[in-house]
């Protein structure tokens, strides 16, 4: 089978996708949407993506693109230990450094580090970790990137400071999409909806009430705005089973019942590796 995952090498996205079994070959991609768009197009038969940071939260791409882009399900989750470096080209002045380049989530999660060390110096967004190496090895300028120790190796650069994440916990959960419905497996470990709920006092409260009833555990809950329909939002849930497919069942078809719009984005295991 062909899993797509945010390239180009070197990427954490790639360390989760070596995570998965019975992989024919990966296929990279050079932004998170062509990542979920090749398993929706058939040029991958799933895809492994990531959906939340311990440090900055979800990454709306992917939530919104499994929200309203797509009709694929969550297979798994991985959660992965993300420890950002610094780098630089062998030879390059450290004093002079004037841009340094990481995907948007690597420089948020080192924002503390780099404000102290770096204060003058500008952030540039990449589509990825790896891209922000690839463009120091190839720059004249004084440069930084920040990526995992690999990206390092892959373009001959020199780590200058490891570990420099704001949080020494920091870990991203990348979920695992394809086209096999898991919706009707409620007895994994976590199950994912989206809901949208009418305009009117008290019925988010309602909605949440119903968890309540069948002693389903909501771990996180955010809003999205709801395309094309201004000032109206989506919620995205994660839900925790209580060990009763049927309790989820009936939950779910209740909830389904109550709101104005429901997705079930799919009933499925995680692996942490932190």
């Amino acid at each position: 089978m062909k899993v797509g995952y945010l390239g180009p090498h070197g990427t954490f996205s790639e360390q989760a996708v070596l995570k998965i079994s019975n992989i024919q070959e990966i296929m990279a991609f050079p932004t998170i949407w062509e990542v979920i768009n090749s398993v929706e197009t058939g040029k991958t038969g799933k895809c492994v993506v990531p959906i939340e940071n311990s440090t900055e939260g979800c990454i709306n791409v992917t939530v919104d693109s499994m929200i309203f882009d797509t009709n694929l399900y969550i297979q798994s989750q991985i959660n992965l230990p993300i420890e950002q470096n610094i780098m630089v080209k062998e030879g390059t002045d450290i004093n002079k450094i004037t841009k340094i380049y990481s995907h948007p989530q690597g420089l948020a999660q080192c924002r503390l580090f780099l404000q102290k060390n770096y204060p003058e110096a500008e952030l540039i967004a990449t589509n990825s970790t790896a891209d922000g190496g690839k463009i120091v090895k190839n720059s004249d300028e004084p440069c930084a990137a920040i990526g995992l120790l690999r990206v390092s190796e892959i373009y001959g650069l020199k780590i200058l400071h490891k570990s420099i994440q704001d949080n020494n916990k920091n870990f991203t959960i990348f979920s695992v999409l394809s086209k096999n419905d898991t919706s009707k497996e409620l007895n994994n470990k976590k199950t994912s909806i989206a809901f949208s709920t009418d305009n009117s006092p008290g019925m988010l409260c309602k909605i949440l009430s119903l968890f309540d009833v069948w002693d389903i555990n909501m771990t996180k809950i955010i809003s999205r705005p709801f395309r094309n329909k201004s000032e109206e939002y989506v919620f995205f849930a994660d839900l925790e089973s209580n060990g009763s497919a049927n309790d989820m069942k009936n939950c779910l078809d209740m909830v389904s019942r109550k709101t104005s719009f429901f997705k079930n984005l799919g009933s499925y295991a995680v692996y942490d590796y932190r």
